[in-house]
């Protein structure tokens, strides 16, 4: 009798024992983490700015034309991230964990028009001349199930999947266009200054009216839906402290929704309006444009799935008080990061 009420005794205290082991491994956790990110999975890359379009060299000699364009690649995922997270281990392999983490893009050349002639002697002379950089800044949220190893070891791998949300963020683009050639006036001045561009027109001048121009935008994206997957390890300090790093893959395309101008600078050269004052008999030719002289046709871009004859497409004076209509477009920010960390567990 004795040796049963013994046997029954240990178990009872094997059980509490293990039952109290499981119970340290589980409870909530805080982590911060900060790192860097590279392009994967790269792709065509949107191009706000229909102006300056995909890259483009275009030059001239005594035997000819030559002309080279290519679509830019890349990932507007690429960048630091610095995130933070609060998860919960319901046993000691398995839990559930939310991350915010803030994307600061890097700067990147995404379009560019490069177009030179070169006369006979070797001299080259620019005509047309345009960069467009962006960069990126996100917030983002990631749910994820988390499965882990052994957490009374000192070293603990673990792996994390879930789903990547973008909950707020812009691109910015920046845009640098020097034209010889006329086309961007050509373009813009029928909304710019329609007084301007029909005195030009009935008087039936062909003159081509150089411009430089400098512009900042703003493109925001349609809610998406990506996907995120973390390997790494973490190395116990002490029974709440552990630090780790972390191998980061995020998947996710952004379909975007609206392009808004927030600077405009451009300026055709005086010596060309004292001409133009002269042949069309108008005083005071504005000559420099800015933010404030823009139709909402320029402001604004709105993209759509489908562009019809009913949609505002077109630059004219007529629908220059309308938002701008483009095709829509998607931009990849897939990514592959290096991150490290610390956590803190509540006992």
């Amino acid at each position: 009798m004795k040796n049963i009420i013994s046997i029954l005794l240990l178990c009872v205290l094997s059980n509490s024992t293990f039952a109290q082991d499981i119970n340290d491994y589980k409870g909530i956790y805080f982590g911060l983490k900060t790192g860097y990110a590279i392009p994967v999975a790269k792709s065509t890359i949107g191009s706000p700015r229909s102006e300056v379009g995909n890259r483009i060299i275009f030059s001239s000699n005594e035997a000819g034309f030559s002309y080279s364009e290519k679509n830019p690649f890349g990932s507007r995922g690429a960048g630091t991230t610095i995130a933070g997270s609060v998860g919960y281990m319901f046993s000691e392999n398995f839990g559930l964990e939310m991350e915010f983490s803030f994307l600061m893009g890097t700067k990147i050349l995404d379009a560019s028009r490069d177009e030179s002639t070169v006369d006979s002697i070797g001299n080259t002379t620019r005509r047309y001349f345009s960069e467009q950089f962006s960069y990126t800044n996100m917030l983002r949220a990631a749910p994820m199930l988390v499965v882990s190893g052994d957490p009374s070891k000192k070293f603990i791998p673990y792996a994390k999947f879930g789903v990547l949300l973008p909950l707020a963020g812009k691109t910015i683009v920046e845009v640098n266009i020097n034209d010889e050639t006329g086309e961007l006036a050509n373009d813009l001045l029928p909304v710019l200054n329609s007084e301007l561009a029909d005195s030009i027109a009935s008087k039936g001048l062909g003159i081509p009216i150089p411009t430089v121009s400098a512009i900042k935008a703003k493109t925001t994206g349609a809610f998406s839906l990506g996907f995120t997957a973390k390997f790494g390890g973490a190395y116990t300090i002490n029974d709440k402290w552990l630090v780790f790093g972390e191998l980061e893959m995020n998947m996710l395309t952004v379909k975007s929704k609206e392009t808004e101008f927030v600077d405009f600078y451009a300026e055709v050269p005086g010596e060309l309006v004292m001409l133009a004052e002269s042949i069309l008999e108008i005083d005071n030719i504005q000559n420099v444009y800015g933010f404030e002289d823009l139709p909402e046709i320029l402001r604004l871009t709105i993209y759509e799935d489908e562009i019809t004859d009913r949609s505002n497409s077109t630059y004219t004076s007529a629908r220059k008080n309308e938002p701008y209509q483009q095709l829509t477009f998607r931009d990849n920010y897939n990514s592959f990061g290096l991150l490290i960390g610390i956590r803190y567990k509540f006992k």
